[in-house]
């Protein structure tokens, strides 16, 4: 009987500073930096979802490809290592994530422009960056921002928020664009060809990412106490 109520109240104070991380929304910089979060995340879902069929429609062999993406997790390792730790006491959170949200735009026109292959190639690594100070130091943010006994129900907000529904609904989102920008071409009686407009779909998350970069740029403030944290 003692281990039920023990574990009941448990419950009561998890489903507390659950609610409590909820009205963390309140906050008009999290809030902005929580919204950012879900487009973002939405638009990744274009780079997870088409980049090995569109290097290899740019003229990568198919056997190349897995190679060449690889790159993009050198980066992510990379910038962890070296950037992050490197940049973050120096420009404080605002700035490094506002890095990662710039980075995004980039890479998406950079793949939209499409060509020479080599330059699409040499883009990939910028992955790790995006990935690394937007949503690694976005984490530290909520970290900074949430007191300290609802931090872990803070993470699990923006986990369920963003990386859960974030990117269903972004998978949905990259699959219904991509299908809007594909044209079917009968060649023959017998021959169906789907030319795909990768240019086109492209510029939904460069359109898209350069929004979120304008937002948060003017919008987004870090608390004071994560300036002074941020200094050396």
């Amino acid at each position: 009987m003692n281990v039920v109520i023990k574990t009941s109240r448990q419950e009561i104070v998890e489903a507390l500073a659950f609610v409590k991380a909820f009205r963390l929304l309140k906050d008009y910089h999290f809030l902005i930096f929580m919204i950012i979060s879900f487009v973002v995340t939405m638009e990744l879902c274009f780079y997870y979802n088409l980049t090995g069929p569109f290097l290899e429609k740019i003229g990568i062999r198919p056997a190349n490809v897995s190679g060449i993406m690889t790159t993009a997790q050198i980066g992510e390792v990379l910038t962890m290592v070296v950037l992050l730790p490197l940049l973050l006491p120096r420009l404080g959170i605002r700035w490094c994530i506002a890095l990662g949200v710039i980075a995004w735009p980039i890479r998406y026109g950079i793949f939209a422009i499409g060509h020479p292959w080599q330059a699409v190639a040499a883009s990939l690594p910028l992955h790790g960056f995006c990935y690394v100070f937007f949503f690694v130091v976005g984490q530290i943010y909520s970290d900074t921002v949430a007191p300290k006994d609802i931090r872990a129900s803070v993470q699990s907000l923006w986990a369920v928020f963003v990386l859960g529904i974030g990117s269903i609904v972004g998978s949905y989102l990259a699959g219904w664009v991509q299908d809007l920008f594909t044209k079917t071409v009968i060649v023959s009686p017998e021959k169906v060809e789907k030319i795909i407009n990768y240019r086109g779909i492209f510029l939904v998350p460069f359109v898209a990412t350069i929004v979120c970069a304008i937002i948060f740029l003017i919008l987004f403030r870090e608390p004071e106490k994560t300036e002074v944290e941020a200094q050396p």
